[in-house]
């Protein structure tokens, strides 16, 4: 019996498929851990930037006399130009203080020149604790020139103009999260991806290994099952034979006995009869509660029963059988097993025309060649890849034994030896040998 065992390019796929799968999800969970933390990050950066922007740019404004009518905002733009120009600031205002309002006396967009909006007591309290206060940009209508253009932090800072009067400088500069993600994963992402690369690379061909053995051992097991099925049907078979021939047979000449002598009692007769049923009902009684078993036959009756089918095959099988005494029930029945096993695979796939089968039994140990001029195993495949032999092999170094097989284009050798006495073993599956 042959099961298929998992193909390594089908292991290789899943394991591709799975690694793909983690990938992903790894790189999706690094993708929106770091983009929490580029923002962070960002935000903080921005802020501490933004400050930085506005005292430069209050700096290069204070020159300036914003209390005068007649103030060129474009001498003001080239002033700011290096700002504009880098990228670091992407909006200016510049308030100046009228009592309880402010208004807007310069800026960089032309048409928010004049907007006013009531002085925050709070908020100057704050640039006098702080210097500087950096605030998120609102969507209001004071803000909409500035709203849709990216995320933008603003920076307020107090000054005065050459003229000394009291002015608000607001400077907006843009955040960089989405430049703080792409730069922080250029680097992680292509050393997670090749790191789990390596591993799967790795951990595939010993992956391809353990499906092989686990599938083995699978395999193993449903041809132990078959086999225990087998052995139980075997045994009620034998144990058929022995009710047929025994037990039923002393039933039928016990009827026949005492309807003999119920016309001539005979007292001695009746008791042997009486043995004969008492004996016959202890049979009875084993073998319903399991207790009881076919007796085993001598150990070259048995194997000749085992050969009996490569014969029937047109096979010619020599036997040679030469033991001192005979091997205990356990050690008889993997012999026979095991030779039953072997000759059956001999004769469905090794295409032999003679099998030799020897046994030969000292007091301490039992030594058994099964040899055949069949095709041998094909090139190149293991002659212990064969799941019957390696059950075989297992089973025999269970009770001290040993199991060896050579094999070539002229032919298969399989040599085994085990103890005369062994301890009580389940035989091993069958299997294709070949």
């Amino acid at each position: 019996m042959t099961l298929p065992v998992p193909r390594a390019a089908a292991i290789v796929r899943r394991h591709l498929i799975a690694a793909v799968a983690v990938t992903l999800a790894i790189v999706g969970a690094l993708v929106g851990v770091e983009f929490s933390l580029a923002s962070a990050e960002a935000d903080r950066v921005t802020r501490a930037a933004a400050a930085r922007v506005a005292k430069r740019v209050s700096t290069a404004l204070a020159a300036a006399d914003f209390a005068r009518d007649d103030i060129d905002p474009a001498a003001l733009d080239a002033r700011l130009e290096g700002f504009f120009a880098a990228g670091s600031v992407a909006r200016v205002k510049v308030w100046h203080i009228e009592g309880d309002t402010a208004r807007v006396v310069y800026s960089d967009e032309r048409r928010l020149i004049g907007d006013r909006r009531p002085f925050s007591s709070a908020l100057a309290d704050r640039l006098d604790d702080d210097g500087v206060v950096v605030l998120d940009v609102p969507d209001d209508a004071e803000h909409r020139f500035e709203a849709g253009g990216g995320e933008l932090r603003e920076a307020l800072i107090a000054f005065e103009d050459a003229g000394g009067a009291p002015l608000r400088l607001e400077v907006y500069v843009p955040v960089f999260r989405d430049a703080w993600v792409a730069s922080t994963l250029s680097v992680y992402v292509p050393v997670l991806v090749g790191g789990i690369a390596v591993l799967v690379a790795v951990l595939v061909p010993m992956s391809v290994r353990l499906a092989r053995t686990l599938s083995a051992a699978d395999v193993d097991r449903r041809l132990a099952i078959e086999f225990g099925l087998r052995s139980r049907e075997r045994e009620r078979l034998r144990l058929g034979r022995r009710l047929h021939d025994d037990v039923l047979q002393d039933l039928a000449g016990s009827a026949l006995a005492l309807e003999a002598l119920a016309s001539a009692p005979d007292p001695a007769r009746l008791r042997a009869i009486a043995i004969t049923l008492a004996n016959d009902a202890r049979t009875l009684r084993g073998i319903v509660d399991g207790s009881a078993s076919a007796p085993a036959p001598r150990i070259g009756d048995a194997l000749s029963d085992a050969v009996a089918p490569a014969r029937e095959a047109g096979v010619r099988v020599d036997l040679d059988v030469v033991v001192d005494r005979e091997p205990d029930a356990t050690t008889s029945r993997l012999l026979v097993e095991a030779v039953r096993e072997l000759l059956r695979n001999v004769i469905e796939h090794a295409d032999a025309t003679r099998i030799e089968v020897s046994l030969h039994g000292r007091p301490d140990a039992v030594a058994l060649t099964v040899t055949d001029d069949g095709r041998g195993f094909a090139p190149g495949r293991s002659a212990t890849s064969g799941h019957g032999l390696r059950l075989l092999q297992r089973a025999f170094a269970d009770v001290d034994g040993d199991l060896t097989v050579a094999s070539n284009a002229d032919g298969t050798r399989v040599e085994a030896r085990l103890p005369a006495e062994t301890a009580d073993i389940c035989c091993p599956a069958p299997a294709t040998m070949l």
